[in-house]
């Protein structure tokens, strides 16, 4: 079996020779959003109930405060989409699973598996562009909300823990946490899963509205 079911009842093909057909990767986005709502980050080593979706809108909080635009603001909160369809390993387990598959002299596995879902992915709601030009971006703003999610949600002690070289320690500009966002708050402890789920679908449409009229806007000029 290569194929999960996903939230709406649809077969989502992972590999195979299926992939071949028209069908074969229903990519929609109220199951994404109903996956990620429901997918925890760190596999769950966490205060509380952390979720994918949850992580994607902090990312996105952060790109629209820099100021970024929507189509940035919208990239921002689907950089993990994917996940939706391919779960969400831990850093640790894809370089270790990456290793593994390497050591006999093969290929990296996790990340050509995870990439190419990936860019399934991005395709399909036209996204590339904008991660081909601030993939960059992202990627800084996706340490940054790492960094809060360590400080404000984890069991990490800087004095009894080892330090994370994804932040940069050790280096000359370690990543930092965010100084205006807070994630161990009572609000965010007793929002529903499904809140996420709907704040996350509701995000989505209104920046893809707000993309869609800039673009008619600059044609118009």
């Amino acid at each position: 079996m290569t194929w999960i079911l996903t939230a709406s009842g649809a077969d989502y093909h992972l590999t195979g020779t299926a992939i071949l057909g028209p069908e074969a990767r229903p990519i929609l986005i109220d199951d994404i959003a109903h996956h990620l709502a429901i997918i925890n980050r760190f596999t769950g080593a966490t205060s509380r109930p952390y979720s994918v979706a949850e992580h994607s809108l902090l990312c996105c909080d952060i790109a629209q405060r820099a100021g970024a635009p929507a189509f940035v603001q919208l990239a921002a909160l689907m950089h993990d989409a994917h996940e939706a369809y391919v779960s969400d390993a831990s850093s640790p387990a894809k370089t270790a699973i990456n290793g593994y598959s390497m050591a006999g002299g093969g290929v990296p596995a996790w990340t050509v598996f995870e990439n190419e879902h990936m860019k399934a992915v991005r395709e399909h709601f036209n996204l590339r562009t904008a991660f081909a030009g601030y993939g960059g971006f992202i990627r800084e703003l996706d340490l940054q909300a790492l960094a809060t999610e360590r400080r404000d949600l984890t069991a990490y002690e800087s004095e009894r823990c080892a330090g994370w070289p994804i932040l940069g320690e050790g280096g000359p500009t370690p990543i930092r946490p965010l100084e205006w966002a807070h994630l161990n708050t009572t609000y965010r402890e007793h929002t529903t899963w499904q809140e996420w789920r709907e704040d996350f679908k509701n995000r989505f449409h209104r920046l893809q509205a707000d993309v869609k009229a800039s673009t008619a806007a600059r044609f118009a000029c």
